[in-house]
């Protein structure tokens, strides 16, 4: 919470620096080149005086001030050299705070942080009225001056946003971002490392009497997710092809939640949703089960071969009462025949017609079952849609005193 307060006091006064550089004399406007300068060292300053490095943050803060003199930045030096006076108990950073805070009161008439200011004079002043008058000589910067501070160290300030992350100057592990450290002029190795991120380290060159900011941004380590999905298939991720199918297919992902889909024709898309960690490795198995069209498919072209045996059964029969019917109308070209002989003529006739017709029908039947079962298996295959069908999570908890469920919908 010190840290949230910190920042609150000198946010607000970020945010005010291009607002108050418009106010000022046009003759007095700092250049553009100044007032990126300017920013840059404030919020330097702002993250050192939210670590609590006070004598960094008055250092960057004084730079600010150079090259734009601005009430917001004084305000900010006093309330810096305030911290630091209970810090050390250096009646140089009373006395300056003091002089600033008073710079600001006259320089901001009403408004803005006035009261504040009020409110630091109210108790800096009685504590300033009782310091000795010894130490008052003795002090680095003279009484009730507002004069640059006479610190001017030279330090290194390295800040990674990544969480976790651990400092190491020239080797030695330091600390956690932020960090700012007292260094010697010349180079120096700098290396940031997090959980979950990429290393990173590069050399800085400290300049004397100057506090160089160092921000060192970390890459994330890449997810992996190994797949185990048939060969012929399709994997997706977040609706997007990622790669063939295969029995150990490793991608690599981003931190976060995904959804990871596996397509085949004539099968229904199976997907599962994962939230990755960074560097984290999963492990998915997909079994794909057919769809109702490949199924309804299959069926129609089992029942085609089955009409086209049928059709050719009948083709035999009828066939054979053919043969039959021929070999009775040779032999009454030879011979007489028998009314019995006759009516079987006639039964072979009425039944190779009747064989005909209905084989001609099984081959029909057969061909359109087919064509249709072909046609449908052809036209089995996932769509965009299905890859970027929405669904729903339910995640319930327990808790002492609590029962919940979190729902959440995909569109």
């Amino acid at each position: 919470m010190k840290t949230i307060r910190r920042w609150g006091l000198l946010l607000p006064l970020l945010l005010l620096l291009p607002l108050r550089a418009v106010a000022q004399p046009a003759e007095s406007q700092p250049t553009e080149t100044a007032r990126a300068r300017a920013k840059e060292s404030f919020k330097v300053g702002a993250a050192a005086y939210a670590a609590g490095e006070y004598l960094a943050a008055i250092q960057a803060l004084d730079a600010a001030y150079s090259l734009t003199p601005l009430p917001a930045i004084a305000f900010s030096i006093a309330q810096a050299e305030r911290r630091q006076y209970f810090v050390d108990r250096r009646p140089e950073h009373l006395t300056r705070s003091i002089a600033l805070f008073r710079r600001y009161l006259e320089q901001v008439e009403s408004g803005g942080r006035r009261s504040d200011a009020l409110d630091a004079l109210s108790q800096l002043e009685p504590m300033a009225a009782k310091l000795d008058a010894t130490e008052l000589e003795n002090a680095a910067a003279p009484p009730r001056s507002a004069a640059p501070s006479p610190d001017r160290s030279t330090r290194l300030m390295v800040i990674s946003d990544a969480p976790g992350a651990r400092i190491w100057i020239d080797g030695v592990d330091l600390s956690t971002s932020p960090l700012v450290r007292d260094v010697a002029p010349g180079e120096h190795q700098v290396a940031v490392k997090a959980p979950g991120f990429l290393d990173s380290e590069r050399r800085v060159v400290a300049v004397a009497g100057e506090l160089i900011p160092v921000s060192v941004p970390l890459a994330e380590l890449p997810g992996s997710v190994e797949v185990q999905a048939p060969s012929n298939a399709e994997i997706y991720v977040d609706g997007v092809y990622a790669s063939p199918g295969g029995e150990r297919v490793v991608l690599r992902l981003p931190s976060g939640r995904h959804r990871v889909s596996v397509a085949q024709n004539g099968h229904e898309v199976a997907s599962q949703r994962i939230d990755l960690a960074r560097g984290q490795a999963e492990k998915l198995s997909m079994a794909l089960e057919p769809t109702a069209q490949r199924i309804t498919s299959h069926v129609l072209m089992i029942g085609s071969a089955v009409t086209l045996g049928a059709g050719a059964a009948l083709s035999w029969l009828a066939l054979s009462a053919e043969h039959r019917a021929e070999e009775f109308l040779d032999k009454r070209k030879l011979e007489n025949v028998s009314n019995a002989e006759l009516v079987r003529y006639g039964a072979d006739v009425t039944q190779r017609d009747r064989y005909r017709f209905m084989a001609s029908t099984s081959f029909a039947l057969s061909l359109g079952l087919l064509v249709t079962g072909l046609f449908l298996h052809e036209l089995d295959r996932p769509g965009p849609e299905e890859l970027n069908r929405g669904g729903f999570d339910l995640t319930a908890w327990v808790a002492p005193g609590q029962l919940g469920a979190g729902f959440e919908a995909a569109f």
